[in-house]
């Protein structure tokens, strides 16, 4: 999303307070170690559970978890990015697969998330920004935990919102407009994100 709207990419610029008109290209991000708690207060984890979410690519932004308990949900855990033992732990396929855009095979780590785009406010002659938020060591760890409280009565479709305006209200891009490193900077980039989930409604598409 781009606030209340679902997001285009390329072909449309979004007014922003800070940033001017932002026209966003990339937005790409790691879920991992999605669980449920459910209101009679068991949980149930995902296995192996690690999905890489494109704004480009429409199949990749719905999932089912089919060995889940059917039953009221109380909220809903994940993280944004992936962990320090699978950066470490040598080649993965899936979502995890390298070719996939994710990975930094200079740094040997994955990219947690991607923003890229344009805004007048970008002091380059492209006018361009790019961030690629990864760190998997201390003390620049940019793993970031979500918990969403689920409504009550919400059915056993759930609809995650993730809006990149939220992301993009945390960063002014006249001051820095690209990330590509583990680091301070990066770790800032990353509180941003992990704030702009929300539950939407059950029959959002």
């Amino acid at each position: 999303m781009f606030g209340a709207e679902k997001l285009a990419l390329e072909t449309k610029a979004y007014p922003t307070s800070q940033n001017g008109p932002v026209t966003i290209a990339t937005f790409r991000f790691y879920l991992s170690a999605l669980r449920l708690t459910y209101t009679d207060g068991s949980t149930y984890t995902e296995p192996n559970s690690f999905h890489l979410i494109d704004a480009e690519i429409d199949a990749s932004q719905a999932f089912t978890l089919s060995t889940a308990p059917t039953k009221p949900l109380r909220s809903i855990s994940f993280c944004v990015g992936v962990d320090s033992l699978t950066n470490t732990s040598g080649a993965h396929g899936g979502d995890l697969e390298p070719g996939r855009g994710m990975y930094w095979a200079w740094h040997s780590g994955y990219i947690n998330a991607k923003l890229e785009g344009r805004s007048p406010a970008c002091a380059n002659p492209r006018k361009a920004f790019e961030f690629h938020i990864g760190g998997f060591q201390a003390p620049y760890r940019s793993l970031r935990p979500v918990t969403l409280v689920v409504p009550f009565g919400a059915g056993a479709s759930l609809v995650i919102r993730a809006d990149a305006a939220r992301w993009l209200g945390q960063l002014k891009l006249a001051d820095n407009s690209s990330v590509l490193v583990p680091g301070a900077a990066a770790m800032r980039v990353a509180d941003g994100y992990a704030g702009m989930f929300s539950i939407g409604a059950g029959d959002e598409e």
